[in-house]
């Protein structure tokens, strides 16, 4: 499967493929993608990742008990096409309210 990873600071995005079996989690996936797009920085800060998947819809986060194959294979069912993101939760920036 293919991940990418949103990378807010230097504003692009990063991509691996992985094997994930059916019985993978997203938190086994989370901290496998960890260990591969931030190798580094993963013993200077403990970050908190999110999984994403994405649609031209729009996005939603993956529970950690979800099993994100499972996800993707019911896209097929549901006729639609997405793709999952890796998102660091600190570089998240706050939704600013429009209403006055």
């Amino acid at each position: 499967m293919r991940f990418y990873f949103q990378d807010r600071v230097a504003g692009n995005f990063a991509t691996k493929c992985i094997r994930v079996s059916s019985t993978a989690t997203t938190q086994d996936v989370i901290e496998t993608l960890a260990e591969k797009f931030r190798p580094d920085m993963r013993m200077l800060s403990s970050p908190k990742y999110s999984l994403y998947e994405v649609h031209v819809s729009g996005e939603r986060q993956l529970d950690l008990d979800e099993k994100p194959l499972v996800v993707q294979l019911n896209w097929n069912k549901d006729d639609r096409e997405g793709r999952f993101v890796l998102k660091n939760e600190n570089d998240i920036l706050p939704k600013v309210s429009s209403s006055l």
